[in-house]
């Protein structure tokens, strides 16, 4: 008999949490599986979407945004109720239209925590979840060793933490870099354009480069609340012409293989799939030393404290200046990505749908 799990997650909006809801529906064994995924938010007109429809997943939208809170409460437990599952997967602040059911129905649920755990959630949803953790009726997700990690630390009730990386596809993402045009030296920046991202300091620490290797270019893929004010300030003088922005595209591989240096700028995170994807393409990782980067960038790239302008200035004028370095990092960082092909990250989502279903 299939188990019956039941995903919830804020919306399809692009990020990274969709984008591993999304490839983990789109390659579970369906033959062992019946899945319901729950979004909060209305539809999005967006690949993600198209993508989880197209694997056969029913998919249900509880109305946040158009509904009262109380109303998208009720209408996640309706469906709930209705689907009976034997799991529950939640992602990000989502968990918490679930709870209802969860107290009150023999169901574990099966979080994942895809930021920082201190910046996860309001202090009213970590209270949430430590009721939750304390009553044995969640079991958390971490998706890196260093998340593991500070999990343990914040919820020292924790009897179990679960560890699975977040996935790339390491074939799709492949690139032979010797047909790389053009003589530019490209930095490739992919996020969502809000404060957690922090593109202002990469976007000045990119401007002090630029004094020493001119040449240099940035593309940022991506858009967010903050794109109005982070494309004013590219326009200014010291960066005129150094920039360009993307938008929100469907598949960042042509860009990733156009580009030099993936760079990030986060003053948190949890293990963004954009470096994976990136090292996947064989590019060095420049980023600042947040969530679980320093569990991926060893001797593949540089990592820089955190809100550090001029160290990160000083390390893109390194890969900038050196090709010898930037193709010994892509290799290895090529190499490093095998460890967390989308193959890996299936085979223990479906061990830990199969260990946790009731």
């Amino acid at each position: 008999m299939k188990k019956r799990i039941a995903i919830v997650l804020p919306s399809f909006d692009v990020g990274g949490t969709e984008n591993m809801v999304t490839d983990l529906v789109s390659n579970i064994d369906m033959s062992c599986f019946q899945l319901l995924i729950i979004a909060l938010a209305g539809a999005r007109v967006n690949h993600l979407e198209d993508a989880v429809k197209r694997s056969g997943a029913e998919v249900y939208f509880a109305g946040k945004g158009k509904a009262s809170i109380i109303s998208v409460i009720y209408n996640v437990d309706r469906q709930l109720k209705r689907f009976k599952p034997d799991l529950i997967h939640t992602n990000m602040y989502a968990f918490a239209f679930a709870v209802p059911y969860v107290i009150t129905h023999d169901v574990i649920m099966l979080h994942t925590v895809h930021n920082k755990p201190s910046k996860e959630f309001k202090s009213k949803y970590k209270k949430l979840i430590s009721f939750l953790y304390k009553r044995h009726k969640a079991v958390p997700v971490a998706i890196s060793p260093i998340i593991k990690k500070e999990l343990r630390a914040l919820y020292p009730m924790l009897e179990t933490i679960e560890l699975v990386y977040n996935p790339v596809d390491t074939v799709r993402y492949a690139v032979d870099r010797s047909k790389k045009k053009g003589d530019d030296i490209v930095f490739v920046h992919i996020a969502r354009m809000m404060k957690q991202k922090n593109q202002m300091l990469l976007l000045n620490a990119f401007s002090a480069a630029r004094k020493k290797v001119p040449g240099i270019r940035l593309i940022m893929v991506g858009d967010g609340p903050l794109s109005d004010i982070i494309k004013k300030r590219s326009g200014e003088e010291d960066l005129k012409g150094s920039v360009s922005f993307t938008g929100i595209v469907s598949d960042v591989r042509g860009y990733l293989a156009e580009g030099d240096v993936f760079v990030l700028s986060s003053d948190y995170e949890g293990l963004p799939l954009a470096a994976l994807e990136a090292m996947a393409a064989g590019l060095p990782i420049l980023s600042t030393d947040v969530g679980g980067m320093a569990d991926i960038v060893t001797d593949n790239g540089y990592l820089v404290q955190a809100g550090d302008e001029k160290a990160l200035a000083e390390k893109i004028i390194c890969l900038a200046s050196d090709s010898s370095i930037r193709k010994q990092m892509g290799v290895r960082s090529a190499a490093y990505a095998k460890k967390y092909d989308v193959s890996e990250f299936i085979k223990r989502y479906q061990e830990l749908y199969i260990k946790y279903a009731i």
